[in-house]
């Protein structure tokens, strides 16, 4: 399975001291009329279908959205299917979503019993503060139109109970510098993935800092995938700009970004978890918190 997205530049940010709270699901503010309803583990989901009228939200920051999304499909199809939809922020700035999936045949839905839904492909946007508008767009080639469910989380404190964790296999812990501290990150790369393993149940929250050279411009975009096995937990994608307040130690040729993060939920028992950078040439520092 992939999960692949092409974006211009999106300005995201998120506010290191604060985490998560319940999640809510966001109803559109225009065209959202039409509903269908998938039983999901026995409970029932509310989702939109994206046909050829885009679906518009207003949300308020700070918060964290979730784009959870399925592709219906006739029943004893082929297993796996490919799907796509666009996101619109703010009216600018674009975002292709690329997913594909195997069918969840314990899916049913209460308007359309004879289909089946793939398991749900995952997106997630950290906005910052104040208002902004969302616009979903449907691939027009599709046969079928892709179901979305949005869900928002906004944030409260994170508190003391943290721990710091290292990656199971990896280089010298690459040192920056920032306020006169040192703090440890881990190098992450398209041909040096990392692995970290977590025990829950926990949030796992990942800082990055996009490393700069001297190549590249003032502001830069990249994206994070999150997987276990075969299964994709979320593909991360963030803006940032260099630092005028940190620097890598030993790399004077070097920039950090500022810092950008994205967080999931751990579940009980022990977990092991693959970060890979999906941009080519560009090295992402890294760092793990456990809460």
């Amino acid at each position: 399975m992939n999960q692949i997205a092409y974006y211009r530049t999106l300005v995201l940010f998120l506010i290191f001291s604060f985490l998560p709270l319940e999640a809510k699901l966001i109803k559109p503010s225009k065209s959202g009329d039409e509903k269908e309803i998938l039983i999901i583990n026995d409970k029932r989901r509310l989702y939109y279908p994206l046909k050829r009228e885009s679906i518009h939200y207003a949300i308020e920051g700070p918060s964290r959205i979730e784009f959870i999304s399925r592709y219906p499909v006739i029943k004893k199809k082929k297993k796996s299917h490919s799907f796509q939809y666009s996101i619109v922020l703010d009216g600018k700035d674009t975002v292709n979503v690329k997913h594909r999936y195997k069918v969840q045949r314990s899916i049913r839905s209460v308007q359309h019993p004879k289909h089946n839904y793939t398991y749900s492909g995952n997106y997630f946007i950290n906005l910052d503060k104040g208002s902004h508008t969302i616009e979903l767009l449907p691939d027009e080639d599709q046969k079928y139109p892709v179901l979305i469910r949005l869900i928002t989380k906004e944030f409260e404190s994170l508190g003391k109970s943290k721990k710091v964790l290292m990656p199971m296999v990896h280089k010298s812990a690459v040192q920056l510098e920032t306020d006169g501290k040192i703090i440890n990150y881990f190098e992450c790369s398209p041909e040096l993935p990392l692995q970290i393993e977590a025990k829950g149940k926990k949030t796992m929250r990942i800082m990055t800092r996009l490393q700069f050279s001297e190549q590249m411009g003032q502001e830069e975009a990249y994206r994070l995938r999150v997987s276990e096995g075969n299964k994709i937990i979320g593909t991360y994608y963030f803006s940032t700009e260099r630092s005028s307040a940190s620097q890598i130690k030993g790399r004077m040729d070097k920039v950090p970004g500022k810092w950008r993060s994205c967080e999931f939920n751990v579940p009980r028992g022990k977990h092991r978890y693959d970060l890979e950078v999906l941009d080519r040439d560009k090295v992402v520092l890294t760092r793990f918190i456990l809460y």
